[in-house]
C-alpha cells in the first residue's frame, strides 16, 4: 500500500516541492516520506523550457524598453531611461552565499541618476516570492554599498535605487502578496512599524489587460500567451512578420520563434510541431497548419492535465472516466492522511475532498500532507482553498 502511495502521490507532491525550490532539471533528489520508508530517488528530467524561453526576451534591451513602456513601474517608465546596460545577475551576499536573479539591468536615467532593475521569470506560482525579492534587493544594495558607482556621485552610504519585477508566464493564478509587510504578522492593535516594506510588482502575462500597440514586443508576447486556439495564435502572431527582418531584430525574432514552437503550441496540446528559431518559417507554419491542428484537437478532445508538464489526451465525452480518476486521487489522499495523521481527520477531510474537482488543487493537497504538522492544520488549509 505504501509503495502505491509513493508512486501515485508522493512523487507528484515532491515534484511540485522541487519546482518551488528551483531544483534544476535533470538533478536527482533523495527524499523520505512520513512513514519512514527507505530513501527514494526522484529523477527530474527535462521540462518544457518555459523559463528558458522567457529569459531570452528579458535579456534583450529593446524588449525591456517595450516592457516598461507598456507597463511602467511606480516611479520608473521607459521615457526616463537614457541608457540600458546589462549588469551582473550573480549577487553575492555578505556570507559569500550566492543569490541569483534571472537578469539585472543598469539603467541610466535622463536626470543622471542610476537604477538597477532585477527581473525574475516565473512559470509556477511561488507564495514566497516577496521574501525572495526582498533578499535580492537587499543583497544588491549591500553589493552596491561595497562597490558604489562613485562616478555618478554614489557612496557606501548612498546607493542607487534597486527595483525588482517578477514576470509570470504560468497558467495557474498568481496569488503572492503585493507587499512584503503583508506576509509578516503585525503586533495586535499596532501598525507593524518594524516590518520591512517593499512593493513586489508582478506582471502576469496571461491576465495582463491589453494596453494596445501593434509594435510593442511585450504586448505581442502577452497576446501569444493568452491564445486558446491555433487560429487565435496565428492571428496574434501575424504582426511579428512586419519587423522580423529589420536590422537588429534577429535575437528577438528567434526568441519569438522558440516561444511559439516550444511553449505556446505545447500549451494548446500540440506537442509534435517542429521546433524552429526561424520566425518566418514559424509564421508560414502557423498560416498552413491551424486548421489541421484544430481538427485533430477536436477529434482527440485534448485537455491539459497536471502541471507536471504531462498532457493527457482523452476522447470527448469521457467524463465518467475523468470522474473515476478524481475519485482514485481522493482515495489516495485519504489513505495517506490516515497514515500521517490517523483516522480522526479522515472523515472531515473526505467531506472537503468530495466537492473538489480541480486536479491541480488535489495535487497541492498532496503536498500539504507532507508539510502540515497536524490533521487540523491540513484541514484548515483545505478549507481556505
Amino acid at each position: 500500500m505504501v509503495s502505491a502511495l509513493r508512486s501515485e502521490c508522493w512523487s507528484a507532491a515532491f515534484r511540485r516541492h522541487i519546482r518551488y525550490n528551483r531544483v534544476p532539471a535533470g538533478e536527482r533528489v533523495r527524499c523520505r516520506d512520513p512513514c519512514q520508508a527507505p530513501f527514494e530517488t526522484f529523477d527530474f528530467g527535462m521540462r518544457l523550457p518555459r523559463d528558458a524561453a522567457f529569459k531570452r526576451f528579458v535579456h534583450n534591451a529593446d524588449f525591456i524598453r517595450h516592457l516598461l513602456r507598456a507597463h511602467p513601474l511606480p516611479g520608473l517608465d521607459e521615457g526616463q531611461i537614457a541608457e540600458l546596460h546589462p549588469a551582473s545577475a550573480n549577487i553575492v551576499g555578505p556570507d559569500l552565499s550566492q543569490r541569483l536573479t534571472d537578469v539585472a539591468w543598469r539603467l541610466v536615467l535622463r536626470d543622471g541618476s542610476l537604477v538597477w532593475l532585477l527581473v525574475e521569470c516565473q512559470a509556477e506560482p511561488d507564495p514566497t516570492m516577496p521574501f525572495r525579492m526582498l533578499q535580492a534587493v537587499a543583497t544588491m544594495c549591500f553589493d552596491l554599498s561595497r562597490d558604489p558607482p562613485v562616478e555618478y556621485g554614489y557612496t557606501a552610504t548612498r546607493v542607487p535605487r534597486v527595483r525588482h519585477l517578477t514576470l509570470y508566464s504560468g497558467r495557474r493564478q498568481w496569488e503572492a502578496a503585493a507587499e512584503v509587510s503583508e506576509m509578516i504578522e503585525a503586533e495586535e492593535g499596532g501598525l507593524g512599524a518594524d516590518a520591512p516594506r517593499m512593493e513586489c510588482p508582478t506582471l502576469d502575462f496571461r491576465n495582463w489587460p491589453d494596453p494596445g500597440g501593434e509594435g510593442n514586443m511585450a504586448v505581442l508576447l502577452a497576446r501569444l500567451q493568452r491564445c486558446a486556439t491555433p487560429e487565435a495564435l496565428c492571428e496574434a502572431a501575424e504582426p511579428l512578420g512586419g519587423w522580423a527582418s529589420e536590422p537588429g531584430r534577429a535575437d528577438l525574432a528567434s526568441a519569438f520563434a522558440s516561444w511559439i514552437t516550444q511553449v505556446a503550441l505545447h500549451d494548446l496540446g500540440i506537442t509534435d510541431a517542429p521546433v524552429s528559431d526561424n520566425l518566418m518559417e514559424v509564421l508560414d507554419m502557423l498560416q498552413t497548419e491551424p486548421t489541421t491542428w484544430a481538427d485533430r484537437m477536436r477529434d482527440e478532445g485534448r485537455q491539459e492535465g497536471r502541471l507536471q508538464g504531462r498532457e493527457e489526451g482523452r476522447e470527448e465525452g469521457r467524463e465518467e472516466e475523468y470522474e473515476a480518476g478524481l475519485e482514485r486521487e481522493r482515495r489516495l489522499l485519504l489513505r495517506l492522511a490516515r497514515i500521517r495523521f490517523g483516522s480522526a481527520a479522515v472523515g472531515r477531510l473526505a467531506n472537503l475532498l468530495e466537492g473538489i474537482t480541480d486536479t491541480d488543487l488535489l495535487e497541492e493537497i498532496g503536498e500539504w500532507l507532507l508539510i502540515c504538522d497536524s490533521g487540523d492544520a491540513l484541514l484548515a488549509r483545505v478549507r481556505q482553498s
